[in-house]
């Protein structure tokens, strides 16, 4: 994947030639802008990045702790039933991004740090830092 820098992204036009304010009258015209800014040329899918290997990563949405206990950082969360505690050093961190959803509905808004994390069982996750805590978000196959 070409390396994008951050001035060739704000850089890049907002919205199609011809759009004006507001973007979203229509069904169609949200189409529009989407399809104006898959095109962009430093945007890509998961898929496509390096290093996920066509990897499936199955939704969830558990609160958990993160400790940091003398230096060595690990995952806390119940499990099943009978809520038994589960604990896991987070040896390496992959990745960290940011996901910003649904910023124009303040019940459905997301805007969340996330990080691919390796646990010290060998299991890839995705932990996500919220306003409200953290969440264990994903887990890849």
């Amino acid at each position: 994947m070409k390396k994008t820098s951050v001035s060739e992204i704000h850089g890049y036009p907002l919205h199609p030639e011809g759009f004006e304010e507001p973007l979203f009258p229509t069904a169609a015209s949200k189409r529009a802008v989407a399809k104006h800014l898959l095109r962009a040329p430093w945007l890509s899918r998961a898929s496509e990045l390096e290093g996920s290997g066509g990897q499936a990563v199955h939704a969830r949405q558990d609160s958990v702790e993160i400790e940091n206990r003398c230096g060595r950082v690990q995952i806390v969360w119940a499990s099943g039933q009978r809520r038994c505690f589960r604990k896991r050093r987070i040896v390496k961190i992959f990745a960290r991004w940011r996901e910003v959803r649904a910023w124009w509905d303040e019940e459905e808004a997301i805007d969340r740090v996330v990080f691919r994390v390796l646990l010290s069982d060998g299991a890839v996750v995705d932990l996500a830092r919220e306003r409200s805590g953290w969440f264990l978000v994903g887990v890849v196959d």
